[in-house]
């Protein structure tokens, strides 16, 4: 049996596969550092889930039966796709949050309360209730 390599995708995509010291098994699909998709094992298989969404075009995951064919599905799927991921990749990353150094929090200004006079009750007034 001939083991056939993926479909040859533009430079901007890449491949990573895990290695032994990982504690995730499978491959990724990435896209300028954006994850397009993911091969993971699920039983006694493999299966593809796409990670970047397209709401005008949603994907079901599917099952494959070894990494190398889900690369080579995920490939051709990527590769006839690949104007529409370049587009939602560049989404994402305006969606990502930026890292920020800490800022300290600003200064609150002080301010007294205005001085308000509350009436209260006397002593008095409440035993003369209770005796009553």
């Amino acid at each position: 049996m001939t083991k056939a390599v993926p479909m040859k995708l533009p430079s901007d995509f890449t491949w990573v596969e895990a290695t032994s010291d990982d504690a995730w098994s499978g491959a990724r699909l990435l896209l300028d550092g954006c994850s397009v998709l993911e091969i993971h094992p699920l039983r006694d298989g493999w299966l593809v889930s796409v990670q970047l969404h397209d709401p005008l075009n949603p994907q079901a995951n599917v099952a494959v039966r070894s990494v190398a064919a889900g690369m080579r599905w995920s490939a051709r799927w990527a590769r006839s796709r690949i104007a529409r991921l370049r587009v939602l990749a560049a989404a994402e990353r305006r969606r990502a949050p930026v890292p920020v150094a800490p800022m300290a929090p600003l200064p609150r200004p002080h301010r007294e309360a205005p001085a308000v006079a509350v009436p209260q009750a006397s002593r008095h007034a409440v035993h003369e209730l209770a005796d009553a």
